[in-house]
């Protein structure tokens, strides 16, 4: 029995504290419709590897990371050689680099 009124009370709960499409402040005011810009016009990339500049840095393929002044480009930067353990978080400013056992610069992304 009671199992049942905690049921019917969470359920009261729940329904006193939702809207229902009524004014928020009792009068003629409604809470106004959101509005969605299109991906075009949003001011953050869609693109992940534009958050770090990985998209530019696409010259710097091919390249050995000794003849790259890494302190001219972007700040927080990974250099990730292969059997590198790297942590799984995701940092959209972070510029990582993927480089070949010899050192040269295989892909740059972001994360």
């Amino acid at each position: 029995m009671t199992r049942y009124l905690l049921i019917a009370l969470a359920g009261l709960s729940v329904a006193a504290c939702s809207t229902g499409g009524h004014p928020i402040d009792g009068g003629e005011t409604m809470m106004p419709e959101p509005v969605f810009s299109d991906e075009a016009d949003s001011p953050e990339p869609t693109d992940p590897d534009a958050f770090c500049g990985a998209n530019a840095m696409n010259y710097l393929v091919g390249q050995s990371v000794d003849e790259v002044d890494l302190d001219s480009l972007h700040g927080n930067i990974r250099l990730i050689y292969p059997d590198t353990a790297v942590t799984r978080d995701y940092r959209r400013e972070r510029l990582n680099l993927d480089l070949s056992e010899a050192g040269v610069i295989l892909r740059p992304w972001c994360g």
